[in-house]
C-alpha cells in the first residue's frame, strides 16, 4: 500500500493532496493514477494540474521505482512506514496544519506512550545554565509520565534525551534526514541507546535524503507537532532553536523557558527575548516545572522529587551520556582518585561515586561540576562537526 503513496512524494505530489488522496480517495484511486486511467482526470479536479506528469511513463516508472527502493532499504534497516490517520500514524502530529502525509520511524511505535510529551530545544553549545536546567527539569516531567521530544542534535537535544533515558523514560528524536543515517555521527551510539530504551527515531524524510540545513528548520515544526508544551533551556536570539519557537506560537503550542536571571550570557539571550516579548512563561523555580505539566493540559499526579535524588539523577545522566573515558579520568584526577579501568561499565562507576559521596560527604554538586567542566569541551566539538 506505501509504494504508491510514496511514489507520488517522488513525483513531487502536494502533501495536501497526498493526504487528501489517503484519507478521501482511498487506494483504488491511487493505484488507477499510476495505471494511466485518464477518467480519473475529468472527475477530480484537483488533479488535473498533474495530467501530463502521469501521461509520462518513464517518469511514473521512476517514481515506482524510487518507491521500491525506499522500501527495500526500510526492510534492511528496520525503518517503518506511517501514513496519515493510519494506526501508527503520531496522532499528535495530526493536529498540526498540513502534518506530514508520510512519517518514517525506527523503534517503538510513536503512539504507544508518547501523546504526553514536552519539547525540550535550544543551542548546540550549552552553558551551565543550560545543563542544570535540563537536568533539573526533565526528570520531574518524566516521573509525571511524559515523553521527552527532541531533535538529537548536539548539546541542549543531546542533554535532554540523555536526562530522559536516565530518568527511564521514554523519548522521540525527530531527524531532519533518512534514517539509514545519524547526524551528527557522533550521537550514533545515543541513537542505538534510544532504540534499545524503547524509544523512537523518527523523520519525514525518506532514506537516502541527507541532512541539508533548510532540512532542520522542517524538521523543528515535527518537534512541535509531537508536543503538547515547548521548552527552550538555552538558546541565543538568533538561532534555529528560534524556529521552533516561531512554529509553535502558529500552533499555539504553549512556551516556557527557565529565567536567566540578569547575568545575560548570549547562549541566553533567546530566553531573554522570548520573556520580553512575552511569547512564553518563566519558569522560575524548581515547582514551576508543575506550570509547564499544567499548560498541557494534565493534572499534577506525583509527589514533588527530593532534590537530594534529581541531583543523584543528574550525576547519572551525565556520566551515562560519556563516551570516553578521558573524561572520567580527568575528573578522578581532579577529585585525587585512582582511576580503575574496572569502571568501564558506568553503572558500576555511578554506584562507586554514590558510596564515595556517602561515605566521604563530598558534595555531590561538587563532582557534577566538574564533569559538567570536562563535556562542555566536547560539545563544542560536536558542534563543530555539524
Amino acid at each position: 500500500m506505501e509504494r504508491y503513496y510514496i511514489a507520488l512524494y517522488e513525483l513531487g505530489i502536494k502533501n495536501e493532496l497526498i493526504i487528501k488522496a489517503i484519507i478521501d480517495y482511498g487506494l483504488d484511486f491511487v493505484t488507477h493514477l499510476f495505471e494511466k486511467n485518464t477518467d480519473i482526470f475529468l472527475t477530480d479536479i484537483e488533479w488535473l494540474p498533474y495530467r501530463d506528469l502521469f501521461e509520462d511513463r518513464l517518469k511514473i516508472s521512476k517514481a515506482l521505482e524510487a518507491a521500491d527502493h525506499i522500501l527495500h532499504v526500510n526492510g534492511q534497516h528496520e525503518i517503518s512506514t506511517a501514513l496519515y490517520s493510519t494506526i501508527n500514524y503520531p496522532r499528535n502530529l495530526m493536529r498540526m496544519v498540513n502534518p506530514p502525509a508520510i512519517i518514517y520511524y525506527k523503534g517503538a511505535n510513536p503512539n504507544e506512550g508518547f501523546e504526553k510529551a514536552i519539547a525540550s530545544i535550544g543551542t548546540r553549545k550549552p552553558t551551565r545554565f543550560g545543563f542544570n536546567a535540563v537536568n533539573y527539569l526533565i526528570p520531574q516531567w518524566v516521573n509525571e509520565g511524559f515523553a521527552i521530544i527532541s531533535g538529537l542534535a548536539a548539546g541542549v537535544d543531546r542533554l535532554s534525551h540523555i536526562a530522559c533515558l536516565a530518568e527511564d523514560g521514554k523519548t522521540i528524536a525527530v531527524l531532519a534526514h533518512g534514517l539509514d543515517m545519524i547526524y551528527p555521527a557522533s550521537n550514533r551510539k545515543l541513537a542505538e541507546k534510544i532504540l534499545l530504551c524503547n524509544g523512537t527515531l523518527l523523520s519525514e524524510y525518506p532514506v537516502g535524503i541527507k541532512p541539508d540545513k533548510f532540512r532542520f528548520i522542517n524538521r523543528n515544526r515535527l518537534i512541535v507537532g509531537l508536543s503538547k508544551v515547548i521548552v527552550a533551556m538555552e538558546c541565543e536570539e538568533k538561532s534555529g532553536s528560534m524556529h521552533t519557537i516561531e512554529f509553535a506560537q502558529k500552533q499555539n503550542c504553549p512556551i516556557f523557558c527557565p529565567d536567566p536571571g540578569e547575568n545575560i550570557k548570549g547562549a541566553q539571550s533567546g530566553l531573554k527575548y522570548i520573556l520580553d516579548k512575552k511569547i512564553g512563561t518563566a519558569i522560575k523555580n524548581g515547582l514551576d516545572y508543575q506550570n509547564v505539566i499544567i499548560a498541557a493540559g494534565y493534572e499534577i499526579e506525583q509527589l514533588p522529587m527530593k532534590a537530594k535524588y534529581i541531583k543523584e539523577q543528574y550525576l547519572r545522566a551525565l556520566i551515562s551520556g560519556i563516551e570516553t573515558d578521558s573524561i572520567i579520568k580527568s575528573v578522578f584526577q581532579e577529585m585525587d582518585l585512582n582511576y580503575n579501568p574496572n569502571y568501564t561499565c558506568l553503572a558500576d562507576l555511578y554506584n562507586y561515586l554514590l558510596n564515595f559521596i556517602h561515605n566521604t560527604g563530598y558534595p555531590i554538586q561538587n563532582i557534577i561540576n566538574l564533569f559538567i567542566e570536562k563535556i562542555i569541551p566536547t560539545c563544542e566539538s560536536i558542534e563543530k562537526e555539524s
